[in-house]
């Protein structure tokens, strides 16, 4: 709110000036006719209120100025108690006003005969006069709202720079810090008014050429002033096509780390009593990876696809101390090779074309006191698994396009589906690493292998996906439940789930049918066969005439072919051959 008051001092000297320029008395009051300022007799009654500011009162409601040059018989002083003895020969009285606010008002008073005559030759040069005057006041009075207002903003500014956990440094364009928060303050170890420049306190070269080019710089970067390693994100400050500075935040790096960390544990709740099975194999794995979870031994799991390799890489981990830590996967056959080792072992800025700004940390150091799960081990490149040898004899690691080693203290646990011995063999795997992995080799057997828990395992998923999806399945009919048992599972637990998903969405009942079960499972019992001998072309018929006579219900041979995975010209040629009786099956 606008107010003379705040500024008193000024309007003062304002009135002083305009009474040692013009040779008259001058009082200025408020919009509440408070006497803010004045000039001779009427300097020693500042802070009193006019009882008699008729005039003063007009030009406030008005907002227009007046001139009274015949005091006591001017309508505005009828009710004046002194107008026939009124001390004043003149008055022009203007008002202080911002847009449509009135503020307050000038008075320029004539005490004698020779001032007012003054004041009459001169009205309109002494009006615009005043009124410069006037805006003059109000131009301070907008000028200190202002001043308030930035000081506020200023204020909360820095209230919410002080609340925020990463270090602020504001730069001149000589690299001066002009401004810090707390927090950046305390990381550079910088006290209150202690001129610094960025070279004094961090590595900045690159930073500062980032900025120089007016483009924004984001990596890792060297204290100096104090032992530590900073994760900073620069912005230049552009006014006018030129860098006037940054605005650099500054992030404690092992902290960054830390976060990763928290944000990389897994969140689902991996223990060995989710590892479903009763049969002997499966509870003498469990067992072998009880005992070796709290150990800090390398693994190597073995196992098909879908069996549950990474399941059980994760149970040991929350098993282990180093469950508060993160676990890290990746697939070594999913990552092309050219990005394989940058996803592993990081890089460092310009390492290579396309390389981000500050570089990349890699998976080891993610993983730094956690545990790394490398699936499909089987899949690296000849050349990674030399490197990935030597981080696991030396625990260390080399980002690319650095020589510096970096000492993690990491889990690893390998994984595969591949004979890793018969690469070794064909000399696509190396046999020290295959030695340096296979510390504690864990064995998962296939589903077909543990026939005795495909029912347990199948009541698990019904239970589990009839949760989600929201239905109440009881369990399965007979003639599902025998044929879940007999089907040869060729992706394993993870094709079990995936049936499992498919017929609790598709089931109307209380109970699995042999109905709503996926084609291919029941496309697959129609095709087992007892072959009567092991004849090539018999057992090629045999297998037609099975296929024919699965596609009879849809009533064309594209399902038939399909079945068998040859084309329809193929299938009318084997028809031929084998003198196969299509109208058999087709009508």
């Amino acid at each position: 709110m606008y107010s003379l008051q705040e500024i008193h001092e000024t309007v003062q000297q304002t009135a002083e000036a305009i009474a040692e320029a013009l040779l008259m008395e001058v009082e200025i009051a408020d919009c509440e006719l408070v006497r803010i300022a004045g000039t001779g007799s009427y300097r020693n009654q500042c802070g009193n209120i006019l009882q008699d500011g008729f005039v003063y009162r007009h030009v406030i409601q008005t907002g227009q100025p007046v001139i009274i040059d015949n005091p006591g018989n001017h309508e505005l002083c009828t009710p004046c108690i002194r107008r026939a003895h009124c001390p004043e020969a003149a008055e022009v009285a203007v008002p202080i006003r911002i847009g449509e606010k009135v503020l307050g008002v000038i008075g320029l008073i004539c005490l004698d005969r020779q001032q007012a005559e003054r004041l009459r030759e001169r009205q309109e040069s002494l009006l615009r006069f005043i009124k410069k005057m006037a805006e003059l006041i109000t131009g301070k009075i907008a000028e200190n709202m202002q001043s308030r207002q930035r000081d506020a903003l200023a204020g909360q500014l820095v209230t919410v720079l002080n609340l925020l956990h990463d270090g602020i440094l504001v730069v001149g364009p000589a690299k001066e810090i002009i401004h810090t928060n707390e927090v950046g303050s305390k990381m550079v170890d910088l006290q209150v008014g202690q001129p610094v420049v960025l070279a004094q306190i961090m590595d900045e070269k690159k930073l500062w050429k980032a900025i120089e080019n007016g483009e924004k710089f984001s990596g890792e970067v060297r204290g100096r002033r104090v032992t530590a390693q900073w994760y900073c994100d620069a912005f230049p400050i552009i006014r006018g096509g030129g860098i006037e500075g940054a605005v650099i935040t500054l992030r404690d790096a092992q902290e960054i780390k830390r976060l990763v960390n928290d944000a990389t544990v897994s969140d689902i709740a991996t223990e060995f009593s989710q590892i479903i099975g009763n049969c002997g194999s499966i509870r003498e794995l469990k067992e072998l990876a009880t005992k070796v979870a709290p150990t800090n031994s390398t693994l190597l799991i073995q196992g098909e696809s879908g069996t549950g390799k990474e399941l059980l890489a994760r149970a040991i981990h929350e098993t282990s101390p180093r469950k508060p830590n993160a676990f890290i996967a990746i697939n070594c056959g999913a990552i092309p090779e050219s990005l394989l080792e940058s996803e592993l072992f990081g890089y460092e800025e310009g390492a290579f074309t396309g390389a981000r700004r500050g570089g990349k940390l890699g998976k080891f150091e993610l993983a730094h006191h956690g545990t790394i799960f490398l699936d499909e081990i089987g899949d690296m490149p000849l050349h990674l698994q030399v490197k990935l040898l030597r981080v696991l004899q030396e625990r260390k690691v080399e980002r690319i396009g650095s020589s510096r080693a970096i000492a993690v203290n990491v889990r690893v646990i390998a994984a595969t589906h591949r004979n890793l011995e018969k690469l070794v063999a064909s000399g696509e795997f190396r046999e020290d690493l295959y030695y340096r992995l296979n510390v504690i080799p864990l064995i998962i057997p296939p589903l077909r292998e543990r026939k005795e828990d495909i029912t347990l395992l199948a009541q698990h998923y019904l239970h589990h996906y009839s949760g989600v999806l929201g239905k109440k399945i009881q369990g399965f009919t007979p003639d599902a439940a025998a044929l879940l048992s007999r089907y040869p599972w060729p992706g394993n637990v993870r094709e079990l789930a995936n049936v499992i998903e498919y017929a609790v969405t598709m089931a109307s009942g209380e109970y699995i049918s042999f109905e709503v079960l996926p084609q291919r499972v029941k496309q697959e019992e129609k095709l087992q066969f007892t072959p009567g001998c092991l004849n090539l072309k018999t057992l090629e018929r045999e297998i037609i005439t099975k296929a024919l006579e699965t596609a009879t219900a849809e009533g064309h041979k594209d399902t038939a072919a399909k079945l068998l995975g040859i084309s329809r010209a193929t299938l009318y040629r084997k028809i031929k051959e084998y003198n196969i009786a299509e109208r058999k099956f087709f009508s």
